[in-house]
């Protein structure tokens, strides 16, 4: 992940030190290529930082971070075992400037992340309980180290308190003028989804629109934003963003859902309980699943018969309901429709 200014100070501390020791030039080009590339990849220019990051380590510097930023530009490149090496040469001296007087808190995510990725979950845990215990009750942080607390709480376990210092991350950055904006996303998705959690449907999908628009190079999956404007009953919006999927894996998922959030607006919007009153969200799986496929047979059989039409409109309200739940569960509309033979009713 990114990083801050912090980066590049260090940088400069670390040149002037050289420069004391041994006679190197503060401004040498191996530093500069690093402050280049690091500022680069704060950016998301990673294309751009991979040059600058691979002359810097080859000239001579050696920090835990900037193997970490090479190893994650690799990985993203598909180049495995580039990225593994740069890994393990970050171990040591990211676990060392964590332990050290001058450690900060971004020394503790980026160690905490990177034995993530090495599947070390014991030392990842250990890591982040230890940054939490060292950097969590500090009250002067900013939006950026607000998100790097709530992610070392996501990796201790503790979802409660990530998610509500995700939020206070969101609203930290939503009030700087210069939040680096890859931060600034990625504090809102995570944000988002503590809403999606709690089916608060209308801010998960303002908070996903807000990160596309903060960063659009890297916005949220179009999907995700469709559906939450279908939970929030804002239908001519879902369709939009439905039909803006372009992803091969999710585009047929998303004709799916361009048809609930259609008749779902005819029919006047969305139920979240049954004819009893029953809320779905009192219900697993399997009940919405039943449910799911004896509404459709009734709304079949209230479209086939002309003396019932009374029964028509609630018929295709209560299934369209319960297939929109189903899809806001993260399940596959497509797959159960096909399996359950009433895949036609939903389709036009």
């Amino acid at each position: 992940m990114m990083q801050s200014g912090r980066r590049t100070r260090r940088l400069l501390a670390t040149a002037l030190a050289f420069a004391l020791a041994g006679g190197m030039p503060l401004a040498s080009q191996a530093q500069k290529d690093a402050q280049e590339g690091a500022r680069r990849y704060d950016q998301g220019d990673y294309e751009g930082a991979l040059p600058y990051l691979e002359k810097a380590v080859e000239k001579g510097v050696k920090e835990g971070q900037t193997y970490y930023q090479l190893a994650y530009i690799y990985d993203r490149k598909g180049e495995r075992e580039k990225a593994g090496a740069q890994r393990e040469k970050a171990v040591p001296l990211l676990a060392k400037q964590a332990a050290s007087s001058k450690g900060t808190l971004e020394d503790a995510y980026y160690l905490t992340a990177l034995y993530a990725q090495l599947q070390r979950a014991s030392d990842m845990r250990t890591a982040a309980q230890a940054g939490i215990y060292r950097f969590g009750k500090k009250e002067d942080l900013s939006g950026e180290d607000l998100f790097r607390l709530g992610r070392l709480y996501q990796f201790a376990g503790n979802g409660e308190l990530s998610a509500a210092t995700y939020r206070k991350s969101a609203q930290a950055m939503g009030h700087e003028k210069n939040a680096n904006p890859i931060f600034y996303s990625l504090a809102l998705i995570s944000d988002a989804s503590a809403d999606i959690q709690a089916r608060r449907y209308a801010e998960a999908a303002d908070k996903l629109e807000q990160a596309g628009t903060t960063n659009p190079k890297n916005p949220p999956p179009m999907f995700q934003t469709a559906l939450m404007e279908l939970g929030a009953g804002r239908y001519a919006q879902a369709r939009e963003h439905f039909g803006q999927v372009r992803d091969e894996a999710g585009m047929t998922e998303a004709q799916y859902g361009s048809d609930v959030a259609s008749h779902l607006e005819k029919a006047g919007g969305r139920l979240e309980a049954d004819a009893e009153g029953k809320p779905w969200l009192e219900m697993d799986n399997q009940e919405i699943q039943d449910a799911l496929g004896a509404a459709a047979q009734a709304y079949r059989e209230a479209r086939s018969s002309e003396q019932d039409s009374e029964h028509l409109a609630p018929a295709e309200k209560l299934f369209f309901s319960l297939a929109a739940e189903w899809m806001l569960r993260g399940n596959s509309l497509r797959e159960l429709s096909l399996s359950g033979n009433y895949a036609d009713l939903i389709r036009r």
